[in-house]
């Protein structure tokens, strides 16, 4: 089953956005309804219950008007006055209609049919019988059951127009009932939208941030899939072929390691073996100038020899094909071996070595932890001033050995230490002298490290140097398991 995916961020953004205005277009389109709604339904209700008030009174000032003019008829016989009845009478009889036509209730609109009959049956009565007769006198002592009448009219309507008000005050409030429940209900679809949206946003840029920071930290996954719109998608696809290229050069880099370093190595031993040779006078006695000059030679062969080593260690240990032989090592011992071997350069350079060893045996390759031993020394001598004291102290610190190296040279730059351990870095401080590492010394010492399920770390000396701590499991592979 596959779901629709945005061609675009923006459309993603756009789809998002519009999702989550329409409920809430929906929700203020309904206030807006419900409340003009009710507006027009006020207005209507006030109106109407103003015209049955007014036209209530006008049934009373209009009844008062039949009377004094009936009345003035009796006494004076005059005609004129008659017709003004006449037309009180129809005037009363339109007001009647026009207030039975309106929204009133049952009970006023009963009330004013009866008035409409009564008057219309006494209008009838006046209008047979002269003006003086007895008969009509009796006749128009009714209007004051009439004005009674109107009078009842008046007050039901006045009335009416109380309930109409509490009808619009209880509809107002069932309305504002009803707009906050609908708020209470869109409010948390909103919010799903927006956390969804949110997600469905953030979630693929996490990815490309997590598979370029994995990038970064040569950490490459299997293959990296980004999930969401289809740009992000495309560029997903592009940190993937990136991966791929990155993997193809570093497997490139390790073999032109492994066959740089073979091809160095064979030139090399016979260079050394000539040097040998000349170094035990086979082929004839030296003066002691040339013996200078062959013993620089040896000692720099030594050093290259040692750089191709290590170029070839790491090689293997990139391929994850080291081995490791372990049995009982004296750490203090080999440490005394390795400083053997840069005895003649710590004589060069004046630089004593101030020793505090343990004779505590751990287990481990040996030939592994020399080389991390000779790196170590070897970086510490590089850094170190003529005349300097090199710090090495061996100890064991409850079930690990610790091993500190401390040199009175520059010391590490802050800004190197997250990266003094990477392949390849040289670090932005000079050392002391004019010989050049690879830069994979370092790294390939806390590769060995770490696979004792040791840690190296740089610690803060506090004074001029570098401190370099080491901490080694007395049994690693039995800790580790």
């Amino acid at each position: 089953m596959t779901f629709y995916r945005p061609k675009s961020v923006l459309s993603l953004v756009l789809t998002g956005f519009s999702l989550v205005a329409l409920p809430l277009i929906f929700s203020l389109v309904y206030a807006i309804i419900s409340v003009d709604r009710l507006l027009d339904q006020s207005q209507k209700a006030v109106f109407q219950a103003v015209q049955a008030t007014k036209g209530s009174i006008t049934l009373i000032e209009q009844i008062k008007s039949m009377e004094r003019n009936i009345r003035q008829f009796q006494v004076l016989g005059d005609k004129t006055l008659f017709q003004l009845y006449e037309k009180s009478h129809q005037d009363l009889q339109n007001t009647a209609a026009t207030l039975s036509r309106l929204s009133i209730e049952d009970k006023q609109r009963n009330l004013v049919a009866e008035l409409k009959t009564k008057e219309n049956r006494l209008y009838n009565t006046l209008k047979r019988i002269p003006h003086d007769a007895e008969k009509g006198k009796t006749a128009v002592s009714e209007f004051t059951a009439l004005s009674k009448l109107a009078q009842s009219i008046l007050t039901e309507n006045r009335g009416l127009v109380n309930r109409k008000i509490e009808q619009m005050e209880q509809r107002g409030e069932e309305t504002q009932q009803l707009l906050v429940w609908q708020a209470m209900g869109i409010i948390p679809i909103v919010l799903a939208l927006v956390v969804g949206f949110t997600v469905l946003i953030s979630r693929p840029i996490r990815q490309i941030d997590q598979a370029i920071r994995k990038l970064g930290d040569n950490t490459l996954p299997a293959e990296i899939t980004i999930s969401g719109p289809k740009d992000l998608a495309v560029l997903g696809k592009r940190l993937d072929w990136l991966r791929s290229r990155l993997t193809e050069l570093e497997e490139q880099k390790i073999q032109f390691l492994r066959h740089v370093s073979h091809e160095l190595k064979t030139p090399l031993t016979s260079s050394r073996a000539g040097t040998e040779l000349l170094k035990d006078e086979v082929v004839g006695q030296l003066n002691s100038e040339q013996k200078k000059v062959i013993d620089i030679l040896h000692q720099s062969m030594i050093q290259l020899q040692k750089m191709i080593e290590n170029l070839l260690n790491f090689s293997v240990v990139l391929e994850r094909h080291a081995t490791f032989t372990l049995k009982p090592v004296v750490m203090g011992a080999l440490i005394e071996k390795v400083l053997a071997d840069h005895h003649l350069t710590l004589m060069a350079r004046k630089i004593h070595i101030d020793l505090k060893l343990s004779t505590q045996r751990i287990s481990g390759d040996e030939d592994k932890l020399a080389v991390v031993l000779d790196n170590l020394v070897s970086n510490a001598v590089k850094f170190s001033p003529v005349n300097s004291t090199i710090t090495i102290k061996l100890m064991q610190e409850g079930h690990k050995m610790r091993l500190d190296i401390i040199d009175a040279g520059p010391g590490i730059d802050p800004e190197d230490k997250t990266r003094v351990f990477d392949p390849f870095y040289q670090g932005r401080r000079q050392t002391g002298t004019d010989i050049e590492g690879t830069g994979i010394g370092l790294s390939l010492a806390k590769e060995y490290i770490l696979a004792h399920h040791g840690t190296i770390e740089i610690m803060e000396n506090g004074t001029q140097g570098a401190h370099l701590c080491v901490r080694l499991p007395i049994n690693p592979f039995k800790d580790a398991s």
